[in-house]
């Protein structure tokens, strides 16, 4: 079987980037599964479709400003014609405004979302037959856990696993979601809301836990492959 294509989006975040974009790359490549490219401008990167055929996958790991009307269009048109997408973490706080992306991601980080201290928590998986999920037990994670996402533009989403919003460490005391598949057009998305790390403190535990990277793993084969 063919290595998945993929082309990894950051450069800018609230998050500290330049750890968690290179550790996910590692991580895709060392499955043996992906071929990734990272790209730390991927305004520019995405700025001619015709280099852009070869990718089978989008990985966001990106929340910063605009980028350009072309790239913006690019980006749309490989999405809803069925090449996958992978948002994580903050990336479901960027582009508000920009219909298309809002569309995709489903549940966004906007007005009323916040969330409780970094902590370690039990994540439960509650769609255990999903391609994301299958196989993956329920799992303790460190991490920021984000709480009341909105869900945007009546777009239909489907929760693969769960969190408890503990009251004493901030939280809502509702389930969040953590894990959450979506489609636009022909493309999948699958959005990984887990994944903190501050910038200027690289602690990487929310990256370590077999879980997490399973999940991540299995969640991107499932938004590549058709």
């Amino acid at each position: 079987m063919s290595k998945i294509n993929t082309l990894l989006l950051t450069g800018v975040n609230n998050h500290d980037w330049k750890a968690s974009a290179p550790y996910c790359a590692e991580l895709l490549e060392k499955s043996g599964k992906f071929a990734v490219t990272l790209t730390e401008d991927p305004s520019q990167a995405l700025e001619f479709a015709d280099s852009l055929a070869k990718y089978d996958l989008l990985f966001s790991d990106y929340n910063g400003p605009d980028w350009s009307e072309a790239a913006k269009a690019n980006f749309e048109t490989m999405v809803r014609g069925g090449t996958g997408l992978v948002i994580l973490h903050a990336a479901d706080n960027a582009f508000p405004g920009w219909v298309e992306y809002e569309q995709m991601v489903g549940l966004l980080w906007r007005l009323g979302t916040g969330h409780g201290s970094f902590h370690e928590f039990p994540v439960t998986i509650v769609d255990r037959d999903h391609p994301a999920t299958q196989g993956l037990d329920d799992f303790s994670q460190w991490d920021e856990l984000y709480h009341r996402l909105v869900h945007m533009h009546d777009v239909p989403y489907h929760v693969l696993a769960t969190a408890y919003s503990d009251p004493a460490t901030g939280g809502t005391g509702n389930d969040e979601p953590v894990m959450v598949a979506t489609q636009y057009g022909e493309g999948r998305v699958f959005h990984m809301v887990l994944g903190h790390v501050w910038p200027g403190n690289p602690d990487m535990r929310a990256f370590e836990s077999e879980g997490f990277q399973r999940g991540l793993l299995q969640g991107c084969e499932w938004a590549a492959r058709k």
